[in-house]
């Protein structure tokens, strides 16, 4: 029982650290119309600008063309990637961990496996098959329905096919090398879980999206993506471990396209990441601008 608590306490944790980190910059509303960003940073000034679902478009769209991988100027404090890397890093470094303890602790991914697996053993579900895409069909039906997001349609579908194709890249480049046994056994495409990496990615795309317009949109994302993860174990499928670090590699994913890409409008970002087709195969090409 204890060791169920523990679990569930750990499960709810990664969740709300997700909607946190998602809903840093969230508008709120205030009296009548009017669109406030109270308790985000943003200057009364500023603030008192933003009157308008179209000001707070601008605002975005002129947020989004500061956002680099360099230092921001006249700001100590890290990179504007690093600091968004640092939750994601976190639930990679956590399944991490929970594969090199002993296999008999607490925190082993065997002990947890066991645990949330032994709820019930017979439990088999495909929703999961589904649920992964969920958020990222919610925000481009959003988008398509005319609903102002940070992006128009069409530079959402593009942000969307990068990060797709960056975390595809990533995943089944692990899997090929880690080799690590599913629980079911005979099958060595354990870690990281793409159907997890999927699910957060689609999350953190709707987060970054519409976010603005409420938290409890990024809130929905990501409870929908935790619950992909944990059935995913509950299928008996994947590892905890798998299920944290294909999290922390969804959500990067995202963060990184959202910083490296290039705005058709001609906005112009320091390095600009875009997917390569070739004759005999493909990948990805990054462009610096000094």
């Amino acid at each position: 029982m204890a060791n169920r608590f523990l679990l569930f306490v750990f499960l709810m944790m990664v969740m709300m650290g997700n909607v946190r980190a998602a809903t840093e910059f969230h508008m709120q509303k205030g009296e009548g119309s009017k669109i406030t960003t109270e308790n985000v940073g943003v200057s009364a000034k500023t603030n008192s600008l933003l009157t308008t679902q179209t000001d707070v478009y601008d605002y975005w769209q002129e947020k989004m063309q500061k956002d680099s991988l360099q230092q921001e100027s006249g700001n100590k404090t890290c990179p504007v990637f690093v600091r968004k890397a640092i939750l994601p890093a976190g639930l990679i470094a956590a399944g991490l961990i929970t594969m090199a303890v002993p296999s008999h602790t607490a925190l082993s991914k065997y002990t947890i496996h066991e645990t949330m697996h032994g709820w019930n053993p017979d439990f088999h579900t495909t929703a999961d098959n589904y649920l992964q895409f969920a958020p990222a069909v919610v925000t481009l039906g959003l988008g398509a329905a005319g609903v102002k997001g940070r992006n128009d349609l069409l530079n959402q579908s593009l942000i969307l096919a990068k990060a797709e194709l960056l975390m595809s890249m990533v995943v089944y480049g692990i899997k090929h090398v880690s080799r690590v046994e599913r629980p079911y056994g005979g099958v060595f495409t354990s870690f990281p879980s793409g159907h997890t990496a999927q699910a957060f990615l689609s999350a953190t795309f709707l987060a970054k999206e519409y976010g603005h317009i409420s938290p409890w949109i990024s809130v929905g994302g990501y409870v929908t993506a935790t619950g992909v993860g944990v059935l995913r174990m509950m299928n008996n499928k994947h590892w905890i471990s798998d299920v944290l670090a294909g999290a922390g590699i969804g959500i990067l994913s995202v963060e990184f396209v959202y910083l490296t890409h290039q705005h058709r409008w001609g906005k112009k970002s320091n390095l600009v990441f875009a997917p390569a087709m070739y004759h005999k195969g493909g990948g990805v090409s990054l462009a610096y601008t000094f």
